[in-house]
């Protein structure tokens, strides 16, 4: 595992593909760079765990994180996919001191982090970073309640089908007429984000390959005609 204080120039750029970071200043950012700290975890290592204090920002560079939140008893009540050039953690900034989920590398990753109330302090200079955060976590509400609403569908095999369409949409890159996406993805995972079982989601998917409608290969997922998603809402 690397673990190690930034170089000046290489940083500042790879912290500039991210979006809040673009809202701070160049010469803002490079004062604070001294605080950045790069940081490759291997697959299934985990980030943070729900309870862990909330010292860290992290900043995804490469690679995919999954997301999982469970009750006291050990079922899973939340799961979600975090791609690259996102920030880990949006939620809780200034007022919560532990993390809510547990954040696990789904791929191996590449990260920075940097101390949340570094990162804080920076949110506190800069109006228009804070802005985006604010605009950030409503976009990030208006996505979960929509998953919610999915998610409370009676029909199971619909609710593996709208899943299918939000991780196409939130995580699909497109490559001609077609999406493709780069993380690998199991039915296991699937029915978790789904609240189905894993034989309803092998069940659907199996449909979806015969009639040509999406195929797997790597446990990558291709959608060949990502008009028919479209149409099931």
């Amino acid at each position: 595992m690397l673990n190690s204080t930034a170089i000046k120039m290489d940083v500042l750029s790879d912290l500039q593909q991210f979006d809040i970071l673009r809202c701070i200043p160049a010469k803002t950012l490079q004062k604070y760079l001294p605080f950045f700290y790069f940081r490759i975890y291997k697959k299934n290592q985990r980030i943070f765990m729900e309870g862990d204090p909330r010292d860290k920002i992290f900043f995804l560079l490469d690679g995919y994180v999954m997301y999982e939140s469970g009750s006291e008893e050990g079922s899973m009540l939340y799961l979600d996919i975090v791609k690259p050039n996102q920030m880990l953690a949006y939620g809780g900034i200034f007022t919560e001191r532990y993390y809510k989920n547990t954040a696990i590398a789904a791929t191996d990753i590449m990260v920075y982090f940097v101390p949340s109330h570094v990162f804080e302090e920076m949110l506190n200079i800069n109006a228009k970073a804070l802005k985006h955060v604010i605009s950030k976590l409503s976009i990030i509400l208006s996505l979960h309640q929509k998953r919610v609403q999915q998610i409370l569908i009676p029909n199971a095999q619909e609710r593996v089908l709208h899943t299918l369409q939000y991780l196409m949409d939130d995580l699909g890159v497109k490559e001609g007429k077609e999406f493709v996406i780069p993380c690998p993805l199991t039915a296991l995972t699937i029915s978790k984000i789904s609240g189905t079982t894993r034989e309803t989601v092998s069940l659907v998917m199996n449909q979806l390959k015969k009639e040509e409608i999406i195929s797997v290969n790597a446990k990558r997922i291709r959608f060949h005609k990502p008009n028919y998603f479209k149409e099931i809402n």
